[in-house]
């Protein structure tokens, strides 16, 4: 999904991307947060360093996901613009 508009990081700030499916269907690599991954000015913090990482949730979409599995990258990824 591309927003029409940027969406304003903050600095030091902790943030979930995710998406909701009706399907069932994802991609995910077991253990990829298991230690945190630095690609600056981003970095994908170790799953429990502030709750759980690659988090999921089933059910009806317009929840947060909170629950976490095996430090798990679910592939939802972002692309970001330094400006």
């Amino acid at each position: 999904m591309t927003f029409s508009t940027p969406v304003a990081v903050t600095a030091g700030t902790t943030y979930v991307v995710s998406y909701h499916t009706t399907t069932g269907h994802y991609s995910f690599s077991g253990q990829a947060f298991a230690t945190q991954f630095d690609n600056a000015p981003l970095h994908a913090l170790a799953s429990g360093a502030s709750g759980g990482n690659g988090v999921y949730l089933y059910g009806a979409g317009g929840a947060m996901p909170n629950q976490s599995f095996n430090a798990a990258n679910y592939w939802v990824d972002v692309t970001f613009t330094n400006s």
